[in-house]
């Protein structure tokens, strides 16, 4: 008993801020996608973000080291933690792209990509915060709209690059837009990703 208490880790509050970190870095790129300074500009503060969910992943995992008991299986939050670091990595990943590419301008694809991102994050964030409250079944209407996102970046990836081919600038540049739109898509399916995990969550505890 007194372990239990010496080692009180809120894995689900960890969960949240987690997912709370993750909206604010997906709402700083939105910025960044809708500025008028160029996006590189908020690689660092983008970078500070992404290294505080690091830092909180890692509190997590050192946690379900530490303790016996935990609120959901231990491999549901384990799997939670890495998926939803995976989407704030595609973010800081793809703001980096900018950086090393030298991509000053953004586009009405990677604008509605970022508003794609930020929807995607609320949703989790609202997931996350309802998993907590041990509402289930609330939970489904937010992965359905997850999944629902995840097809909207598909098509934006799609059309972006049917677009490139069809109007064609220079290869560098073509190269350029074509990498920053699939690291899009791919930060997209990650969100995905936390979703089915909370799917398989809800079956299990529903």
């Amino acid at each position: 008993m007194i372990f239990r208490k010496k080692n009180n880790i809120d894995f689900q509050q960890l969960l949240i801020e987690a997912a709370q970190n993750t909206l604010k870095a997906a709402n700083r790129f939105r910025e960044a996608m809708n500025g008028e300074a160029p996006p590189a500009t908020y690689f660092n503060s983008l970078k500070e973000l992404e290294n505080i969910g690091d830092e909180i992943t890692h509190s997590i995992f050192r946690g379900l080291s530490k303790v016996f008991i935990t609120p959901l299986d231990r491999e549901d939050i384990m799997e939670l933690a890495v998926k939803l670091d995976d989407v704030i990595d595609g973010i800081e990943a793809t703001i980096a792209r900018f950086d090393y590419l030298n991509i000053e301008k953004t586009d009405p694809y990677m604008i509605k990509f970022a508003d794609v991102i930020v929807e995607s994050c609320q949703h989790i964030l609202t997931s996350f915060e309802l998993l907590a409250k041990k509402k289930y079944m609330q939970i489904q209407e937010h992965t359905m709209q997850i999944n629902s996102l995840e097809n909207e970046g598909d098509r934006l990836m799609r059309e972006g690059i049917r677009d490139i081919f069809t109007h064609p600038t220079d290869p560098y540049t073509d190269f350029k837009l074509k990498e920053l739109y699939e690291r899009m898509e791919e930060t997209t399916d990650a969100c995905e990703d936390v979703a089915d995990i909370l799917g398989s969550v809800v079956l299990r505890y529903s």
